[in-house]
């Protein structure tokens, strides 16, 4: 593993081959913007090939294969942004950047949160690790959207079908007719659409909201506008969907102390790192009343208290962890308990969006069945009353 760090005369050091190269500023490394503006929208990397990209440096790096090696058989594979990208990482760190230096320097390629995680394990010394635990993680994440998926799929085809029967109720209602002169034409819809017209309208404002619901959706999964810092507090007590994010958020915590302990790296940078690496941001909020404690001289566990977010649970294993000297090995089973939950907790959440699914078929089709019962009870009440 590479391993490097700044001397006093500004020289990047590589630890391991023992020489040395200028130190470059993090805006200096080349990049190409083939794509970048689509990356800024869409994100990078899919979770497929984020699984498998992590997987592979994993176990590159337990088999010995220097980075600089991985990289370059990342340049001859994959899609053409990929090669260029395994490229300019390569060159970044001939320049004297650290591995996540040169990874941050892709633009949206990778996610900010892999960033982190890999910026702790160079600082821990266990670059390997973090790339397994992040690859078992976005399998995890693929495997719950395959079950999401999975479990819509059905639900989506029937709302599908009710969409067409109310199209084509809409379309059949502009051949009714009036009794009379006087009468009003009898209207299936309730609404007043009718014919090809009605149909269009029906169809527009429908794709405007079924359109608006899943723009809202990808913004808030891509985070445009930043807008993590303010629905994740929110969202972390809402059934089933705050299961999600506070469990993989605490097991990220737990792996990441767990290693930057066990490597004996300073308080400080341990609790900042550990913190940043939840990608959450009702837990990064702590970071700056956390380090202050820590400067006070406190322990971790009531440094981590301080703030008042993280579960008692959590602060009672580091506590018993610090007291027995065996903190590193407690965080370490503790984050195997939070994946565990995390992994729960997507299947539920996937079962859940399923049903929510089959409810709003439910719901639209009792809106049109009773809607057409109430025209046909106004007929009758009409005719009586001749």
């Amino acid at each position: 593993m590479d391993r490097s760090d700044t001397s006093a005369s500004g020289k990047r050091v590589s630890m391991e081959k023992g020489v040395s190269v200028p130190s470059q500023s993090r805006g200096s490394l080349p990049g190409s913007t083939n794509g970048r503006w689509i990356e800024g929208i869409v994100g990078g990397m899919s979770l497929k090939s984020l699984e498998a990209f992590c997987r592979r440096f994993a176990t590159g790096l337990r088999s010995g294969i220097d980075i600089l090696k991985l990289l370059e058989m990342e340049s001859r594979f994959g899609s053409a942004r990929h090669r260029d990208v395994a490229q300019h990482m390569r060159d970044g760190i001939l320049r004297g950047e650290s591995l996540s230096g040169a990874m941050l320097q892709q633009g949206e390629y990778f996610p900010k949160l892999l960033i982190r995680i890999v910026r702790a394990g160079e600082h821990s010394g266990r670059v390997e690790h973090v790339f397994l635990e992040m690859a078992n993680h976005y399998g995890e994440l693929k495997k719950a959207r395959s079950q999401f998926l999975s479990q819509v799929t059905f639900p989506v085809i029937s709302l599908a079908i009710a969409f067409f029967v109310i199209t084509l109720m809409i379309y059949v209602n502009g051949f009714m007719q009036a009794g009379s002169m006087n009468d009003k034409p009898f209207d299936l819809t309730g609404i007043g659409l009718r014919g090809a017209t009605g149909v269009i309208w029906f169809w527009l404002f429908s794709g405007a909201v079924i359109g608006t619901i899943l723009l809202a959706s990808f913004g808030i999964w891509k985070n445009w506008f930043q807008c993590h810092r303010t629905l994740v507090p929110m969202v972390r007590n809402i059934p089933v969907i705050g299961p999600v994010v506070t469990n993989t958020a605490l097991a990220r915590l737990s792996m990441t102390l767990s290693m930057m302990l066990g490597a004996g790296v300073d308080a400080k940078r341990t609790l900042r790192e550990s913190l940043l690496a939840t990608g959450n941001q009702y837990y990064t909020q702590g970071i700056s009343r956390s380090e202050k404690e820590i400067e006070l001289g406190k322990s971790f566990a009531e440094s981590l208290a301080a703030p008042g977010l993280l579960p008692d649970e959590f602060i009672q294993v580091v506590e018993v962890g610090e007291v027995s000297g065996s903190d590193s090995e407690s965080l370490e089973r503790l984050s195997a308990t939070y994946r565990e939950k995390a992994s729960a907790s997507l299947q539920q959440l996937a079962i859940f969006s399923g049903l929510a699914v089959w409810f709003a078929i439910a719901a639209i089709l009792i809106i049109a069945i009773f809607t057409i019962f109430f025209q046909i009870m106004e007929v009758y009440t009409n005719a009586g009353k001749i």
